[in-house]
């Protein structure tokens, strides 16, 4: 009789520390996907902004594309040359500047992808340790309901 209360009790401490294990677990699935939620609304930003940022290049092209033609057709005018040719010069720069942001935000967007890959892999490993938990849970009140049936017997 004492050994079936003992082992009772064990299997009650057993359970509870699955429980405890489970809980702890649904709270780290609970925190891991608010950091998914958080890089994937990082994602979206850098969507947005890589969108904003290849437009503007789009802009700046089409700019440097209207003021080369300007300065082939305004040749006759050596000052109105020089003056267009600066601002070819500026708006290459502004396109470099530009394609230098796009290179930055792309890479940013790709590392932001990565983690959000690993983070959304550790959430659904910590999915299936808390169905694991919760099975073994369930077999465990099974064995200590049929324990208890039989200590009642």
């Amino acid at each position: 009789m004492e050994k079936f209360k003992e082992k009772i009790n064990a299997l009650r401490a057993e359970t509870e520390a699955a429980n405890a294990r489970a809980e702890a677990a649904e709270v780290q699935l609970k925190n891991m996907q608010d950091q998914l939620s958080q890089k994937e609304q990082e994602i979206s930003s850098l969507n947005n902004k890589l969108k904003l940022q290849t437009m503007e290049l789009e802009r700046a092209e089409q700019r440097i594309s209207q003021a080369k033609v300007m300065s082939q057709a305004n040749e006759d005018s050596q000052s109105q040359s020089e003056a267009l040719n600066r601002k070819v010069t500026l708006l290459e720069k502004d396109l470099m500047t530009a394609e230098e942001s796009l290179k930055t935000t792309r890479e940013a967007l790709r590392k932001v992808e990565l983690e959000s890959e690993t983070w959304e892999r550790k959430a659904n490993s910590l999915q299936t340790d808390k169905e694991q938990l919760e099975q073994k849970v369930e077999q465990m009140e099974g064995l200590y309901n049929a324990t208890k049936q039989q200590l009642d017997d």
